[in-house]
């Protein structure tokens, strides 16, 4: 499997996947809710993270529902009386057949070069008209769109390193901009998705989402202590705006 470069953070509330719940929870709740999830539903949650979707759905499907929640790194997770928790790496260990209701990933195959692969076994874990749904980026949009001219620079640098470390660690840079055909090739049907990209102002959702990656791998920046000091200024001031990451959804069903 590829190289998780994000995964080593201490803090017990990880900035990472704070931002990342309010960047597209808010999506993610919609896009789920359209598919008519409710009370009985048993749902699986693929790299929970931080919860915040488990959570969610746990609410949603209750009283009679289940939710599994799996991660490789389980302790950010809660059991709860109609959730399970699992620690599960997707690619090597086994899921059970035709179990579930709905499946949801979010920037999980992103990571993983076995990706094809995994996404067969998460389609043949769906009960029949089960849906599968998949939330991923395209890294390539992302551009500054407001900046002085040496500080868009710097930030693009930044960019052009933490693209380079994740396409050295597996990832495909550009998989949010295929993962409809993938769900299409792997035979699921009613497949359709949606694709956006934002405008993030410094001190914005998406904005520390890129700081707090950024910190995560920054002995890997070729940046001096300076630039990176001011790589994280830029990130914070509402001065700056970057066009988003596209941020790619897609469902189908079995």
């Amino acid at each position: 499997m590829g190289t998780y470069l994000f995964g080593d953070a201490d803090e017990p509330l990880d900035p990472k996947f704070d931002a990342l719940s309010s960047l597209l929870d808010a999506g993610t709740f919609a896009r789920v809710e359209q598919l008519g999830v409710a009370d009985g539903w048993r749902c699986l949650e693929v790299g929970g993270g931080g919860g915040s979707v488990a959570n969610w759905l746990a609410d949603v499907v209750a009283p009679s529902g289940h939710v599994t929640v799996t991660d490789i790194d389980v302790t950010r997770l809660e059991e709860r009386d109609n959730v399970t928790v699992l620690e599960h790496d997707v690619v090597s260990n086994i899921l059970p057949g035709n179990a579930f209701d709905l499946v949801h990933a979010r920037l999980v195959l992103f990571y993983l070069p076995a990706r094809e692969v995994v996404l067969r076994k998460l389609r043949d874990s769906l009960r029949p008209g089960g849906w599968l749904v998949l939330e991923e980026f395209d890294c390539l949009p992302l551009e500054v769109l407001k900046a002085a001219p040496d500080d868009a620079k710097l930030i693009m640098r930044v960019k052009n390193a933490l693209l380079t470390l994740l396409d050295q660690a597996g990832a495909e840079l550009a998989w949010g901009a295929r993962v409809e055909r993938a769900l299409l090739d792997a035979g699921l049907n009613d497949v359709s998705g949606s694709r956006e990209v934002r405008e993030w102002e410094g001190g914005s959702a998406g904005c520390r989402l890129l700081a707090a990656t950024a910190r995560l791998v920054r002995a890997k920046l070729p940046l001096t202590d300076d630039e990176f000091d001011r790589y994280l200024e830029l990130l914070a001031s509402p001065e700056t705006v970057i066009s988003s990451y596209a941020i790619c959804s897609a469902q189908g069903r079995r």
